[in-house]
């Protein structure tokens, strides 16, 4: 439920950073969740340790939930593949191309790109993106480390590309397949997936 859509901290109780944050503290600690009268809106949450009784006490101030996921690909020098985000939707993913190209010398191109959610098999045309073929034949994933994955599927025939996460590990993104199309004949680059900000992040 949204609580506060015309506030300053709008917050979300379907978002799931917050639904798993429930289900995952309940394992470890004795919950306690503190409402606001009169509409309930959830404001501060106690987290308390079973075995000392120790607690400490975080403020909800509010939530961000993206819609229309984007990320952005990071080819750099020599054509390593990285992918930036998830934002919410392609003006985010774009802006974050400038912050990149601040940290980096060797950025030699980007582009925002849908994210398709690995629950659906499916892909849908407006995954895919083109591409020049060049580029597309240059392009490996790149060896840096990152806690999450993005799956790219490339057509480096007829350059373009789809990007598909994001995954918990490399063997996640390797494990998942797309339904009959052009997803199954492609080339399959597992690449790292870099956080971005919550202003970023924002749409």
């Amino acid at each position: 439920m949204r609580y506060g859509t015309d506030s300053e901290y709008p917050f979300d109780t379907d978002n799931r950073a917050w639904r798993r944050l429930g289900d995952v503290a309940s394992e470890h600690f004795d919950v306690i969740t503190w409402n606001r009268d009169p509409d309930g809106r959830p404001i501060m949450l106690t987290l308390a340790d079973l075995h000392t009784g120790d607690t400490i006490t975080l403020a909800i101030l509010d939530s961000l939930e993206i819609r229309d996921p984007y990320t952005l690909l990071a080819v750099h020098t020599g054509g390593d593949l990285a992918a930036h985000g998830p934002t919410g939707g392609p003006a985010a993913a774009d802006s974050h191309a400038a912050t990149l190209a601040l940290d980096s010398t060797a950025l030699a191109a980007t582009r925002p790109t849908p994210l398709h959610d690995p629950a659906a098999t499916a892909l849908p045309a407006t995954c895919w993106v083109d591409l020049p073929t060049d580029l597309a034949a240059a392009l490996r994933p790149a060896l840096d480390d990152a806690r999450t994955a993005v799956l790219v599927l490339l057509d480096r025939t007829g350059g373009r590309l789809a990007a598909v996460g994001p995954f918990p590990t490399h063997a996640a993104a390797d494990t998942w397949q797309p339904d009959d199309g052009p997803g199954r004949t492609a080339d399959r680059l597992i690449v790292p997936l870099h956080p971005v900000s919550i202003q970023e992040a924002r749409p």
